[in-house]
Formats: C-alpha cells, structure tokens, sequence
C-alpha cells in the first residue's frame, strides 16, 4: 500500500509538473500572441495612414490634372479663336477690296448696293459656318486631350 501511494504521489507529481510545464507554454504562446496582434495593429494602423496619404496625393494630382486640363482647354479656345479671327478679316480684307474694286466698275449704285448685301451675307453665311465648324472641333479636341488626360493620370 506505501509503494501504491508512493507511486501515485509521484505519477501526481509528475502530472503536476507536465500540467505546469504545459500551463507556461500556453501562457508564452498567449503572451506571443498578444505581441503579434499588437505588432499587426500598429502595421494597420501605418497602413491606414499610408492609405489615407495616397488618397489626398491622388485627389491633389486629379485637381492639378483637371486645372491643367481646363487651362490646356481655355488656351485652344483662344488660339482657335484668334486663328479664327485672323482668318475672316483676312476674308473681310479681300471681300473689301474685292468690293472696291466691283463699285468702281459699277455704273448702278443700286445694283452695287444689292451685290454688297449679296457679298455681306454670303460672308455672314460663311463666318457662322466656319464658327460652327471650329466649335466642332475644338469640341472634339478637348474630349481626345480630357481622354489622354484621363489616361496618363
């Protein structure tokens, strides 16, 4: 019976001490764990703020590209409207000396008259035309640099 309870106070001990050894394991897993956890969040954390960084990076180069855009936009505007400009009194210029020309010929002040009205509407005709025409394209042009715009960004 001594032997018995002796060799049960020992495999009680022995169990004891695996219980304890296992208890200390557990506890430096857990507290290896909690380490890890923490580590992650804060690596969250500098993610999230990383994140958030490239967000406003990416809204600022959007609003330099849509200025930039509405600025590349505002100078074709100008340069097809100067162009255009130039254009018609150069037309203006040759209807004028074309219509010098014609009235110095004329003997009828009253058919020079008509043929002026003629002259001035044709022009007319032709300046709403070609001012129907540049919009057009200049229509055109700023969707084709909007897209290419849109596409480097």
């Amino acid at each position: 019976l001594d032997e018995t309870i002796v060799s049960c106070e020992k495999a009680q001990e022995n169990m004891k001490q695996r219980h304890e050894n296992e208890m200390h394991t557990l506890e430096k897993q857990i507290s290896d764990l909690k380490n890890e956890i923490a580590e992650l969040q804060g690596q969250a954390a500098v993610l999230k703020e990383a994140h958030h960084e490239a967000t406003c990076r990416h809204e600022e180069e959007k609003k330099q590209l849509q200025a930039k855009l509405e600025e590349e936009k505002t100078h074709l505007q100008e340069k097809l409207r100067l162009e255009h400009e130039m254009e018609l009194k150069a037309r203006l210029t040759q209807a004028q000396a074309s219509f010098e020309q014609e009235r110095e010929g004329l003997q009828s002040r009253a058919w020079t008259e008509e043929k002026v009205r003629g002259l001035t509407q044709e022009l007319e005709q032709f300046h709403q035309e070609q001012l129907k025409s540049l919009v057009e394209k200049h229509t055109l042009e700023k969707e084709e640099l909007r897209k290419e715009l849109l596409e480097k960004h």
